[in-house]
């Protein structure tokens, strides 16, 4: 498979080491119905333990991207938390992935802000260059097959019903 970056045609495996950060491609904005981009990043408060999108194949995917200066992100973290609480069972895996530039800022918003899904550092900005993140928080909802079923930008309570109906919605899915 190729993957059309402006005036290149790259083989699919190139995404990942763009999104590591090795190969400097033009940024394309990850929109609906195209395939999510093949990250991996440390988690968070991790040294060395690495987690894979691609690890979730076959379950329903929501990743956000958060920081902790980002106003809504405090709206968001608790609402994302009660959604995958509730549809975890289910098939639903949340992975927040993080922006701070240092990890204790990450962790004093944690501190106020718990969340019980999977969170990832994201330092060096190579997963929020993959997504071509436009926004804060953004949010991606990935279906079973590994494609980006709706993107939402920005947070609101609004925002949370409408994920929350897109979740059910893809959960109903067969695998």
């Amino acid at each position: 498979m190729k993957i059309s970056t402006g005036s290149a045609n790259l083989p699919a495996g190139a995404l990942f080491a763009f999104a590591l950060g090795l190969l400097p491609l033009q940024s394309v904005a990850v929109e609906a119905g195209a395939a999510a981009p093949e990250v991996a990043a440390l988690r968070l408060g991790a040294i060395s333990e690495t987690v894979n999108l691609s690890a979730f194949r076959g379950q329903v995917v929501y990743v956000d991207f958060w920081a902790s200066w980002c106003t809504p992100c405090r709206i968001s973290m608790p609402a994302l938390d009660v959604l995958y609480r509730k549809y975890g069972a289910r098939g639903l895996v949340v992975i927040g992935v993080n922006k701070d530039a240092a990890a204790a800022d990450a962790e004093r918003f944690l501190k106020r802000t718990p969340v019980s899904f999977t969170l990832v550092q994201d330092a060096h900005d190579a997963a929020a260059q993959a997504f071509d993140v436009k926004a804060m928080p953004s949010g991606y909802l990935v279906d079973r097959r590994g494609i980006v079923r709706s993107v939402h930008r920005g947070f609101t309570s609004e925002t949370a019903t409408q994920i929350e109906h897109e979740i059910d919605e893809l959960l109903k899915e067969p695998a």
